[in-house]
């Protein structure tokens, strides 16, 4: 089954189907895919070669397809077409370096609106790839960057009234990736600090929502910490309070705790019946990360 032609924004951050069938591997008013009157062999034999790479890339089989294209490129290195072509087989095998560099000289070879709305596509498809890229990471700050030079080239190099693309999702995705550099920010300095503590001086809190208070955790509030020995539940129980309020308590699962902190059962013996601890900060990451740190005095 071959790939189908689809008009519209795309709904899953891909490039497949961005372009409609006229705006797919076209955009020039040459002689293409007609084989009457050819130049000269050479240019007949391109032909083929070319439209057989598109054929091969409509099924799906961009790695033949990209033989074929470069066999065509051999023969003609001077064919805007065909470089707008390799570039959009590149751009669905995510080779994003060289497909940009294939626009360019499709661009440089014969200005072209259809291929700059190519490029800002395979550049927003390559900035939300980098975007997705970065909640993987330990520190996701270098592919966010990435993703926002992306984004800013391709806004830039948007031809405007000339372009069937809107401009408003690229500046929808610039705001995003804004937004998750200063979260990741925060979240590595956050970390940062976590770190200067031993693990032995640090818990985590947790059960906050199971308790109403109108109580904000801020760096540097003294939290008291309680041990419930007769707690039915666990009797390594340690309840966390602030401002005589109970906030919840000592994390003692692997499941509720941050990896770089202690256990209630790990920190119970160092306290005879209560002590003071100190909030640290609210260590917050996707889904997988948001605890609440704090350290005992």
């Amino acid at each position: 089954m071959g790939r189908e032609w689809k008009i519209g924004d795309p709904v899953d951050g891909t490039t497949d189907g961005w372009m409609d069938a006229q705006n797919w591997g076209h955009g020039y008013d040459d002689e293409e895919d007609d084989d009457e009157n050819p130049i000269n062999q050479n240019d007949t034999q391109r032909r083929l070669y070319s439209k057989k790479a598109w054929e091969l890339y409509m099924d799906y089989k961009e790695e033949e397809a990209l033989e074929y294209i470069n066999l065509a490129l051999d023969l003609d290195n001077m064919n805007p077409n065909d470089w707008n072509r390799k570039a959009i087989i590149l751009e669905s095998l995510k080779r994003y370096e060289e497909s940009e560099r294939c626009y360019d000289e499709s661009l440089r070879i014969s200005s072209n609106n259809t291929v700059k709305d190519n490029k800002i596509r395979m550049l927003y498809s390559w900035a939300y790839q980098m975007f997705e890229e970065s909640k993987k990471l330990p520190d996701g700050s270098a592919k966010l960057e990435k993703a926002m030079q992306l984004c800013t080239k391709a806004i830039a190099s948007h031809p405007w009234k000339n372009s069937k693309e809107k401009i408003e999702r690229y500046f929808k995705l610039k705001e995003s990736i804004e937004f998750y550099i200063n979260y990741e920010k925060t979240y590595q300095k956050n970390l940062k600090t976590v770190k200067r503590y031993p693990k032995e001086e640090l818990i985590t809190v947790t059960g906050r929502n199971f308790y109403k208070t109108n109580i904000d955790l801020t760096p540097g509030m003294t939290l008291r910490l309680v041990r419930e020995p007769d707690n039915e539940f666990d009797s390594d129980a340690i309840a966390v309070y602030a401002w005589d309020e109970k906030i919840g308590y000592v994390a003692n699962r692997d499941y509720t705790k941050f990896e770089l902190t202690s256990k209630a059962s790990d920190v119970k013996d160092r306290i005879s019946n209560e002590c003071k601890a100190e909030y640290i900060c609210y260590l917050d990451r996707y889904a997988e990360i948001q605890f609440n740190i704090a350290r005992l005095l």
